[in-house]
């Protein structure tokens, strides 16, 4: 594949699910994000590039209100249901608004999981403010994607220690794995002592760390494929798995077979 990629051969066979991105198309500032393009050029690009689809959160949800942000988030993904799918926000200050949006929607075709954002919603991911969430979760097989930081005291990846003993069967997906080179090894423990916890691979490119040495630390089976778009231009994540000494059959399991293995069902 890489060789193939290289010299400009097709690839368009390639399945690529992005599992962790965000989308606002018009309700953020261009000053907050780093790549920032309207939505019908994000769909151009993703297309360009070999995207089959992601996964999206909505800005508004996180930044704004989580009620409306939702609502809108579903939306988008019914005007566009060959391109997204939804992560719904969880609220910590409002679990139980949450919860029924997320009760209304969770058998919807389009629904993915919940995304979490503790420092922006100023509750740390282990203080009590998300067990209602957790329980949900679990009782419900809800994938849950949380933000984690190392350096961030709410994001912290080792905090998920002491939630894990208390809801061990909790699907987690670590958003950035931990951000920090020490986040990236506590995220890194947490997938090998939890069977449904798993490392979101864009955080690779913030602990500097290749992926060639993250397949070494843990399963193959343990990592997503995502890109945080549109913070980030999707292509720097994608070549760098792309362009890695990964195998081909760990490359198709990385940026797609290993989130369906997490839902349960194919999403491209």
């Amino acid at each position: 594949m890489r060789q193939n990629i290289l010299s400009g051969a097709d690839i368009s066979g390639l399945r690529i699910y992005d599992a962790h991105a965000h989308i606002g198309d018009g309700d953020y500032s261009s000053a907050i994000f780093l790549y920032s393009l309207p939505l019908n050029r994000v769909f151009e690009h993703m297309r360009a590039i070999g995207i089959g689809k992601m996964a999206v959160s909505g800005f508004s949800a996180i930044a704004f209100d989580a009620k409306t942000g939702n609502e809108r988030v579903m939306r988008l993904c019914e005007t566009h249901p060959d391109m997204l799918d939804a992560y719904l926000f969880f609220d910590a200050h409002k679990p139980e608004s949450s919860l029924r949006t997320i009760e209304q929607y969770c058998r919807d075709a389009r629904f993915i999981g919940v995304k979490i954002h503790p420092r922006d919603n100023r509750a740390s991911l282990a203080g009590g403010a998300y067990d209602a969430l957790y329980d949900f979760a679990v009782q419900k097989d809800i994938p849950v994607l949380c933000h984690t930081w190392q350096s961030e005291p709410e994001n912290d990846p080792a905090l998920f220690w002491n939630v894990l003993r208390r809801y061990p069967k909790l699907k987690l997906l670590l958003g950035h794995m931990g951000g920090t080179y020490e986040g990236c090894l506590t995220s890194l423990a947490l997938a090998r002592a939890y069977e449904n916890v798993y490392c979101d691979i864009n955080g690779s490119i913030y602990s500097k760390i290749w992926l060639e040495e993250l397949v070494k630390r843990a399963p193959i089976e343990k990592f997503i494929f995502s890109t945080d778009q549109v913070f980030n231009d999707p292509r720097i994540i994608l070549g760098r798995v792309l362009l890695s000494g990964l195998t081909d059959t760990q490359k198709q399991k990385l940026l797609c077979e290993n989130f369906e293995a997490l839902m349960g069902r194919k999403l491209l």
